[in-house]
Formats: C-alpha cells, sequence, structure tokens
C-alpha cells in the first residue's frame, strides 16, 4: 500500500499538473489592447494558478507550475526558439518570488499583504518579460519599445492584475482549496 506521504506527494503532482493546464488555457484567453504611444499590452490572469499554488504549496512547486505552463504555453505557440527559456523564466519567477514573499509574510491571507506580495512578483515578471523582449528582438532583428512609456504602461497592467489577485485568492484558497492540501 502506499504511505500517506506517497499520497500526499501524487495529489500535489495531480494539482499542479492541473495547475499547470490551467495556465496554459487562461494565457490563451488573455488579449492584447493597443497601447497609448504605441505599442500593445497583454492582459492574462495566467498568473492566477501559479498565485495559488504559491500559497498552498509554496515557492518550489509555484516555480514548476510556472515553468511547465509557460513552456507548454510556448511550444504550443511558437515551438522552441533560442529565446524560450527567457520566455518561460518569469512565470517562474513569479512563483518562487510570490512564494517566498507569503513565507515571509507568515503567511497572510490579508488582501493587503497580498496586495504587497503579489504587486512585487509582478514587477518581477514585467521585468523579466521585458528582458526576454530585448533579447528576442536583438536575435531576430525586430524593432521592439520597452522603455518609457510601454514599460509603464505595462507596469501599470501588472500592478492592476496583481490587485485583482490579491482580491480573488483569499475567497478562492478559503473556499475552493480542499482542506486536506492546505498545510
Amino acid at each position: 500500500m502506499y504511505s500517506r506521504k506517497q499520497k500526499n506527494l501524487t495529489l500535489k503532482l495531480c494539482i499542479c499538473a492541473l495547475m499547470s493546464a490551467l495556465y496554459v488555457g487562461l494565457d490563451f484567453l488573455a488579449f492584447s489592447i493597443s497601447a497609448p504611444f504605441g505599442g500593445t499590452l497583454k492582459i492574462s490572469f495566467s498568473g492566477l494558478p501559479i498565485i495559488i499554488v504559491a500559497v498552498v504549496f509554496g515557492p518550489v512547486w509555484a516555480g514548476a507550475v510556472g515553468f511547465v505552463g509557460a513552456f507548454l504555453g510556448q511550444m504550443i505557440t511558437y515551438g522552441f526558439s533560442l529565446t524560450t527559456v527567457l520566455w518561460v523564466l518569469p512565470a517562474t519567477f513569479r512563483g518562487l518570488v510570490m512564494g517566498l514573499l507569503f513565507i515571509l509574510f507568515k503567511r497572510s491571507l490579508k488582501p493587503y499583504i497580498l496586495g504587497i506580495e503579489t504587486i512585487i512578483s509582478s514587477l518581477v515578471v514585467t521585468a523579466l518579460n521585458s528582458f526576454a523582449m530585448y533579447v528576442d528582438a536583438l536575435i531576430y532583428k525586430y524593432p521592439v519599445t520597452i522603455f518609457g512609456i510601454a514599460l509603464v504602461n505595462r507596469i501599470i497592467v501588472g500592478v492592476f492584475t496583481a490587485i485583482i489577485f490579491a482580491i480573488i485568492i483569499p475567497p478562492i484558497i478559503k473556499k475552493v482549496v480542499p482542506k486536506i492540501i492546505l498545510r
């Protein structure tokens, strides 16, 4: 028979696989809008499964969900390229940063604490995505606007979605996540 530890690991793996798939689905539901002064902004809620896993299981599991979800999304949309890893890093780091901040802030589910954590993790994602855009543009020789107004717009969208995450995460954790997986 399986031990309780093996059953818990299996449960975590299954939930993280589902969350990775949810990441991919939410990423496909993202929409882009034309930003003021040029460029486009991608509005996505794909970070939500990563943040939920960070809160429930911690930074390593959340980083894995971000990595797997972003990698699958990249493979489905673009295939493998020289910069695939750079495009996967933001989601991976969202999980790691959010999980570590959640631990640092004593696992608080207060919306203002979650707001601080999600905003910081969103700023990390914005920085890493901007870096990926820059390197991608250098390698594939296309123009990209990542600084100035375009970066300000991306930061505003990141903060806005982070605040939404901070508001909806506590009810999700309290109502939807089964008691057996909460620490």
